[in-house]
């Protein structure tokens, strides 16, 4: 099956990480919430010298991982630009969780720096009603190598870029695998927010060049199953998120669309893809593509 190889400069890599827990964890709702947290948590315990976040006036923004990777926002005119990573998908285990954090361009750099912070932390905080988390290893998404057991980096071992898979121009069907949260009102809502998505990262990360004009979407809506979700952001959290959820299906489709629904495939499409939301999969008249 042809794979999207280059996509406007972007390069995106994955790290599927396994926690271990010593019990069960007794989680609920929404996982996205809660991951995003820890790794948040992880890496400002882990690099920054005030005990809250002063990036707008610190003289270390420019070379710390915090802003640089997870509010670029606090950085001096970069209030829209977005965060180069994204949670991709997680699966409770036993006694764990697993979970892919994928990395765009710049962030690759701070990818040790933020598994040794992860590592280093995780154990003091409190999830799912216990202490002890730790993280226990971590693959290469592209090849499945390992590159991190047990507090330690496999020697010689290195991130890949993810090369998704292109859908041909027979009708598929989208899958939304997580809410797709976005501002477009159209009746075709996966146009709009992927675009705008794609074209914001692009600006900020890749070669700045246009995606695609904002008229007539790259394919034809054959039929839309789709439906309203709300999702509280945390356990802990008041903030309620509205989305979509359901599917979508598609023929006509173009060069142009198929490079973009295979980007998309990794890299989400409309708001809050740092909590996981805008995952989606596209699936073939006979059998789901292979990627995830």
């Amino acid at each position: 099956m042809p794979r999207l190889t280059d996509f406007h400069g972007l390069r995106f890599y994955g790290l599927d990480c396994t926690l271990h827990s010593p019990q069960p964890l007794s989680l609920r709702g929404y996982y996205g919430g809660l991951l995003r947290g820890i790794l948040g948590h992880a890496l400002f315990r882990g690099n920054c010298v005030y005990p809250e976040p002063h990036c707008v006036e610190c003289a270390l923004r420019s070379g710390c991982p915090y802003p640089q990777v997870f509010k670029p926002h606090l950085l001096p005119d970069a209030d829209d630009r977005l965060p180069p990573y994204l949670l991709h998908h997680w699966k409770p285990l036993p006694t764990g969780l697993r979970f892919s954090l994928l990395l765009i361009n710049p962030a690759l750099a701070y990818a040790e720096n933020w598994l040794r912070q992860l590592d280093r932390f995780l154990p003091e905080l409190e999830l799912g009603g216990q202490r002890g988390v730790r993280l226990h290893e971590v693959h290469d998404l592209a090849s499945g190598q390992r590159v991190f057991h047990e507090s330690r980096f496999v020697p010689g071992a290195q991130l890949n870029p993810l090369q998704p898979a292109l859908p041909d121009d027979k009708p598929i069907t989208v899958q939304l695998l997580t809410p797709l949260v976005s501002k477009h009102q159209h009746p075709d809502p996966l146009w709009g927010a992927l675009r705008t998505r794609l074209q914001r990262l692009v600006n900020a990360y890749g070669d700045g060049q246009p995606l695609a004009p904002p008229g007539t979407a790259p394919w034809r809506v054959v039929a839309a199953r789709l439906r309203p979700q709300t999702i509280t952001q945390g356990l802990d959290s008041r903030r309620r998120i509205h989305g979509l959820c359901g599917e979508l299906e598609l023929a006509e489709l173009t060069p142009l669309g198929a490079h973009l629904l295979a980007a998309g495939s990794y890299l989400h499409a409309g708001g809050e893809a740092t909590l996981g939301f805008g995952r989606y999969r596209w699936q073939a008249p006979s059998e789901f593509s292979p990627h995830r």
